[in-house]
C-alpha cells in the first residue's frame, strides 16, 4: 500500500513538474518583455528579427515545455464532432491551432 502512494506520489509531482516547466518558461518571457516602456517597444521585443532573445525563450523554453505537457497526456482524449474522442498528441495541438488556408480558385 505504502508503495502504490509512494508511486502516486511521484507521479502527481512529475506532473506537477510539467506545469512548473511552463509557467517558469512564461515567466521568462513575460521579462523579456518587462523591460519595455511602452506598446513600440513591446513590439519590438517581440519581433524575433529586432529581439533574437524571444525568438530563442519561445524554441528552447517554450515550445519543449508545452511539448512535453502535451505528450505526457494530462488530458489523453479530446472530444471531436465526428469521432468522438480523439487522442491528444502534441500534432493535434498544431492542427488545431493553424487555420487550412483559402484556395486560390
Amino acid at each position: 500500500m505504502a508503495e502504490a502512494q509512494s508511486g502516486t506520489g511521484q507521479l502527481q509531482e512529475q506532473k506537477k513538474g510539467l506545469l512548473i516547466a511552463v509557467s517558469a518558461s512564461v515567466d521568462k518571457i513575460i521579462s523579456h518583455f518587462g523591460a519595455a516602456r511602452n506598446l513600440v517597444q513591446k513590439a519590438q521585443l517581440g519581433d524575433s528579427r529586432l529581439s533574437p532573445d524571444v525568438g530563442h525563450l519561445v524554441l528552447t523554453t517554450l515550445c519543449p515545455a508545452l511539448h512535453a505537457l502535451v505528450a505526457d497526456g494530462l488530458k489523453p482524449f479530446r472530444k471531436d464532432l465526428i469521432t468522438g474522442q480523439r487522442r491528444s498528441s502534441p500534432w493535434s495541438v498544431v492542427e488545431a491551432s493553424v487555420k487550412p488556408a483559402r484556395s486560390a480558385v
